[in-house]
This record gives C-alpha cells, structure tokens and sequence, in this order.
C-alpha cells in the first residue's frame, strides 16, 4: 500500500486530488494537512510513501517543509516530495532539490501525478545507502551543493540508476530532467552538467578508489562521469 500524506490549503483543490487519488487501490489517503507547521508535525508522525506538497501555504511554507525535513538525513533520507504548486512565484525559489521527485503545476496532469507516486513507491528498493553514498561521493569530489548544474547532475544519476541499463541514454535523461525542472530545452540541462562536470575534478584526489574511478587520460564526458560514479557507489 502507498500511504500518502497531502499538504495544501485550498479546500478545492485537496478534494478533487483526494477524490481522484482514491480510486487507485493501492493508495491510500493518510491525511490532509491544512497549513505548513500541521503538514511538517504530521509528515514526522506518519512518515508516508509519499507527500503531496503546495509551496504557498500558512504558517509556514512549503519550502521552509522541505528544508525543515531535508535537515536530519538519519530520520528520513527519500526522495518522496511530490510539489503541486500554482505559484511561478515560489516554483522560482525551489534551491533544495534533494527531497523533491518531481513539480506539477496547477491544473494537475493527473496521470502523470498517480504514474510519480508509483515510482517513488518502486524507489523504495534502490539500495540504502545509496543517497547518502551519492551526496558523499559529491562531497569527495568538490561539487558545489544545490548549484543547477549539481542538482541535475545527481538526478541524471538517479535516473541512470533506477532505470538500470546497459547504455546510459543520456539525451533521454536530460529530456526526463528538463521536464521535471520545467527546463524549456534540454540542452540547457546538458549543458549546466557538461559545466559541472569539466569543474568538479580537485587536483589531488587523496582516495586511492576515487583517483582510480574517475581520473582518466582523456576528457571525462557527463555520461562517462554518470557511469562512474554508480561503478563507484555499487562498490562502495
């Protein structure tokens, strides 16, 4: 069962996606938190699959949510934030990707919403360390946290990963990002993780694994970096 937690406090709203998300049999509705103090207190009391989020919200904001949750990685490390948001406003001020799985904007592409839930339930089997691994192989190699080209970087990573294939299609990749950034064109997202990647490398690499996985006599592509780090964090 997928046990989901909805946060909004437009009335209308919160009816409709409840109506409609419980005619799938394998949901279920835990609640609906009505401002951000009640969704951040019941998201800790309940721990859902998933949490359907509104960013403009009383009391606290969305936003202030996610960073509130994304600060004790021990209590709960999921990427399991789903944002609903009308609000170009606070969509802009989205910097804290490391929770969120994907943005919908108001009105909501409901097959699209019940076809994320069910991949964040799916995500539930990668293996467990494998954020916290991923953030610490980030941390290793001097990628500046929460910068575009960081953010996309590590999602590209995640859907390498989950995705599970012998070939890294890395324009497929960039194209699932940009719509999940609501990126106009995916080269922009290939080009701030080409950027990411030829400035990331420190000139000493003090761990003898990482100098073997990701130093190389020739110019390190962005799907050549992808490849290396789930080669790394497999073998972690």
């Amino acid at each position: 069962m997928i046990n989901i937690l909805i946060a909004d406090d437009n009335a209308v709203q919160t009816e409709q996606l409840t109506k409609v998300l419980s005619r799938e049999k394998d949901f279920r509705i835990l609640k609906v938190s009505k401002d951000g103090v009640e969704a951040l207190n019941d998201y800790i009391a309940l721990k859902p699959t998933v949490l359907i989020l509104d960013l403009n919200m009383p009391k606290m904001s969305g936003i202030d949510v996610i960073e509130e949750l994304s600060k004790d990685t021990n209590f709960d490390s999921k990427t399991n934030i789903l944002i609903v948001s009308g609000s170009t406003l606070f969509r802009s001020q989205l910097t804290n990707a490391q929770k969120i799985k994907w943005i919908f904007s108001k009105p909501i592409d409901y097959d699209k919403l019940i076809y994320e839930i069910r991949e964040i339930k799916k995500e539930e089997n990668f293996k467990p360390t494998f954020k916290e691994d991923l953030d610490g192989l980030f941390s290793d190699l001097d990628i500046k946290p929460y910068t575009k080209g960081a953010n996309y970087l590590k999602t590209a990573i995640y859907i390498a990963y989950y995705e599970d294939s012998k070939d890294i299609n890395i324009s497929n990749i960039t194209k699932q990002i940009a719509s999940r950034y609501h990126v106009s064109h995916s080269d922009s997202v290939q080009s701030a993780m080409d950027k990411t990647v030829r400035t990331l490398y420190p000139k000493h690499l003090k761990d003898t694994d990482l100098k073997k996985v990701f130093t190389s006599d020739y110019k390190i592509t962005t799907k050549d970096f992808i490849s290396r780090a789930l080669y790394y964090i497999d073998n972690a």
